[in-house]
């Protein structure tokens, strides 16, 4: 019996935090990876655990701590989580949902939290050999925690969708039932561990009827508007999406928040690509760019396009994009670029890994409000770029309008100014630059083919980009309805205090 409580204990823990893995996978995606998505899904997780743990203890006092009663709980647990990918996908989007989904985490977490004060009543032994048996079942539930989200963070996300991972996590609590119901069998309770084996069964069965809702899942998530969703790509690092709109570039997603379009035409603009145009306008002769965040490669493209450049680092943490990437023709070439290196990496690990120097750092940096982008708009990360620039040296950075994100860049490079929503930084005044910028965008080129045609449009979108005018930062905190503050890792105060719909958040 103490073996059997082993192995429950493991499975339980192995299957748990798998879930919660899972969990905040899919609920991250669906509130946009606000860092509210993952607080829910541990209050949850730990509120699912305490009400389990108190209906496993009374169980255990009124006797039912048995093997069947433990095989039940895990077919329960298999049943919940085989119906989980519909149920999701049902209330994802009802004014309810943050209840609904919390209600579900719970519920799934007290289901599994009912089996340890069972096992552990299984797995006791009398006088002496009390606190070995516990510490034993406590350590063999440690190891199925540790061991359940490596597997399912590193492999199991890796080669499936979210939600058919949750389908074969039902699989897996089948499986487990059938060791608690062949010690029932052993023991001669036959009729219920005949019937609780008939249920592992049924449960095997029914995992190919309900994988299509399991598969599809994220794709029933995805943000689409009016749109088509045309690709969907998950992997451990996440999972991102684009989305074709009838006479409009395609629209690209990571996280499930917008990244950008895969349009690179200065007079189409529909992502204000003149944004990274303005670059060669402001650095005439970049030799060595760095780009932290690859996402649709539009502004790559226009990167590599520029005369004189050299070598391109692109630091992007989800592969994922470079598989969208080439399915787009317009786009597919930058990727045999012989100047670009691509490291699949976190853009600021790398940075400070690096002691290369660079004319240009560029960051379309996602939304101010999302979790962990504290890690590229802190002091200390604009105190990193500032160290890798070369002499006469830039930054980019969009700030989402994160006037925060000015202030703070501003704190770092004696000239920091803003065009649209993105600062342009540096240790010297380019802003002189500007008026040679129609003459050197004359010179772009992506291959034999100029990106700049002769055309009239084109010529009045130069003409519109020389003429434009930066904003200071004085400008702004004169009309800014709060004292501006610098964001640093500590206070992370684009994500929590000035976080995506708080009031004065820019």
């Amino acid at each position: 019996m103490t073996r059997l409580a082993w192995f429950l204990s493991f499975w339980t823990g192995f299957i748990s935090l798998s879930e919660e893995i899972l969990w905040v996978r899919i609920v991250g995606f669906v509130f946009e990876s606000t860092p509210r998505a993952f607080a829910m899904v541990l209050a949850g997780f730990l509120g699912g655990i305490a009400l389990g743990a108190l209906v496993g203890k009374r169980l255990s006092e009124r006797g039912r701590a048995t093997p069947a009663t433990a095989a039940w709980l895990l077919l329960a647990a298999g049943l919940l989580l085989l119906g989980m990918p519909s149920l999701i996908a049902g209330i994802h989007d009802h004014p309810l949902a943050n209840f609904l989904l919390l209600l579900l985490i719970l519920l799934g977490a007290a289901v599994k939290g009912t089996l340890f004060p069972i096992v552990h009543h299984l797995g006791s032994l009398p006088g002496e050999r009390l606190g070995r048996s516990v510490s034993r079942t406590y350590f063999c539930n440690i190891l199925g925690a540790t061991l359940g989200p490596l597997f399912t963070g590193l492999f199991l996300l890796d080669r499936f969708s979210s939600g058919s991972s949750l389908l074969l996590l039902a699989g897996l609590c089948f499986l487990g039932a059938v060791s608690p119901l062949l010690t029932c069998l052993r023991s001669g309770a036959e009729p219920a561990s005949r019937y609780g084996l008939a249920a592992v069964l049924v449960g095997l069965l029914a995992l190919p009827a309900v994988w299509p809702a399991g598969a599809g899942l994220m794709s029933q998530l995805a943000k689409i508007g009016t749109g088509e969703l045309r690709m969907l790509i998950e992997n451990r690092h996440g999972i991102v999406h684009s989305v074709a709109l009838p006479g409009e570039a395609d629209t690209v997603f990571g996280g499930n928040v917008y990244d950008g379009k895969t349009n690179t035409d200065l007079v189409n603009n529909s992502n204000m690509i003149d944004r990274a145009y303005l670059l060669y306008g402001l650095h005439p002769a970049p030799r060595r760019v760095l780009v932290i965040g690859l996402s649709s490669g539009a502004w790559t493209r226009i990167v590599g396009s520029m005369p004189g450049v050299e070598r391109i680092d692109v630091v992007e943490i989800n592969p994922g994009y470079v598989e969208m990437i080439r399915s787009y023709p317009q786009l597919a070439p930058l990727l045999d670029d012989p100047r670009l290196q691509l490291h699949i990496d976190d853009g600021r690990r790398w940075l400070r890994r690096s002691h290369a120097q660079f004319d240009l750092i560029v960051m379309n940096t996602t939304f101010h409000w999302r979790a962990n982008i504290t890690n590229l708009l802190s002091v200390e990360m604009m105190r990193m770029m500032h160290d890798a620039l070369a002499p006469g040296g830039m930054v980019a950075f969009n700030t989402t309008d994160s006037y925060d994100a000015f202030q703070t860049a501003a704190q770092v490079f004696p000239h920091a100014y803003m065009f649209r929503n993105f600062v342009y930084a540096g240790k010297h005044d380019f802003r002189e630059q500007l008026p040679q910028l129609p003459q050197r965008l004359r010179q772009f080129r992506d291959g034999e083919q100029r990106l700049i045609p002769e055309a009239p449009e084109y010529d009045q979108a130069l003409a519109k980009l020389a003429a434009i005018r930066f904003i200071e930062l004085s400008q702004i905190a004169a009309i800014y309805p709060r004292p501006l503050q610098v964001i640093t890792d500590q206070n992370m105060i684009t994500e929590f205090r000035f976080g995506r719909g708080s009031e004065g958040g820019g």
